[in-house]
């Protein structure tokens, strides 16, 4: 078993491309299915039904696996038996029997108010470059929904600040999961503030270089968990109460977006999703939108 998981890792690797912590992950998951099935002896890990495969999730989940790592487990299986299907291992993929794990809103990614996103960037010193560099990640966090990661990982070649001249309309080129990319338009008050940023003697000025590093380390990006640090501090020395983190701004684009009559079919496209389902996930519908679509509700003859 340790063999074929090894020539998988290979697979991920070199012919998926996929990224070194999405292999770990997949790995790693591959693995604690074969000492599952080694602590059983029930079943052949190589060759289980899908009873089998069920079996094990149900387990995971006995122990206290979240729905999102359990949805995880379960790509990993699929990917797993793919694989195995190529060696000519099994004839058929068992995993594609299993039903897809749900995932759950969270209630701790509430999106959070205009007021308090403002106030969250007014608090930044944009007299530093290390103030003006935090406000231009969040105002790109909210404005255009990404990851943190995605934001991080751009790069000045990736942003065409003369994508429409004379109007102010920028391109930036985002390198998402699964090495797939999309371009989004950078406008108004995002265009200006990311120019200006950029234009700061401390900013990278080569392509090459990360559009938000460290000060004066420009082949890095500053790390996520910095970011991190950063809005949760500023944000309580703003006295904001809402909890805001770069995920739940995500949330909060995704939020604003609909509610501005945004199609959520264009949503998910912005935000790089696979699937509407998936974008639903990050829309929060409020008790004001639920009433005014009740209001619209007609029922003849009365």
């Amino acid at each position: 078993m340790h063999d074929i998981i090894e020539l998988f890792r290979k697979e991920l690797v070199c012919v998926a491309c996929l990224k070194d912590n999405t292999v770990k992950v997949y790995i790693s998951s591959i693995y604690r299915y074969s000492r599952y099935a080694a602590d059983v002896k029930s079943f052949d890990p190589l060759k289980p039904k899908s009873s089998d495969l069920f079996k094990w999730l149900m387990f995971l989940k006995k122990t206290g696996t979240r729905f999102l790592r359990l949805g995880n487990y379960q790509i990993a299986l699929k990917k797993f038996f793919i694989f195995a299907g190529k060696l000519g291992i099994i004839k058929y993929n068992p995993a594609l029997d299993l039903i897809p794990v749900r995932k759950v809103k969270s209630t701790l990614n509430q999106p959070v108010s205009v007021k308090s996103a403002c106030e969250l960037l007014n608090s930044f010193d944009q007299s530093s470059w290390l103030g003006s560099r935090n406000f231009t990640i969040v105002s790109i966090l909210w404005a255009l929904g990404l990851r943190l990661s995605e934001c991080l990982d751009l790069k000045i070649e990736n942003f065409d600040p003369e994508y429409n001249r004379p109007e102010k309309v920028g391109a930036l080129l985002i390198h998402g999961k699964g090495l797939k990319q999309r371009t989004l338009f950078v406008v108004d008050k995002l265009y200006d503030n990311l120019n200006r940023y950029l234009k700061l003697p401390e900013s990278p000025s080569k392509n090459s270089n990360f559009m938000f590093p460290p000060k004066q380390h420009y082949d890095r990006p500053v790390s996520n968990d910095r970011v991190l640090k950063i809005i949760k501090q500023t944000a309580k020395e703003a006295g904001i109460k809402e909890r805001i983190t770069p995920h739940v701004l995500r949330h909060t684009f995704a939020t604003h977006m609909y509610e501005k009559g945004v199609p959520a079919q264009a949503i998910s496209r912005m935000m790089g999703h696979v699937s509407i389902e998936e974008t639903a996930i990050y829309i929060h519908v409020s008790e004001d939108m639920k009433k005014r679509a009740l209001n619209k509700i007609t029922i003849p003859g009365r």
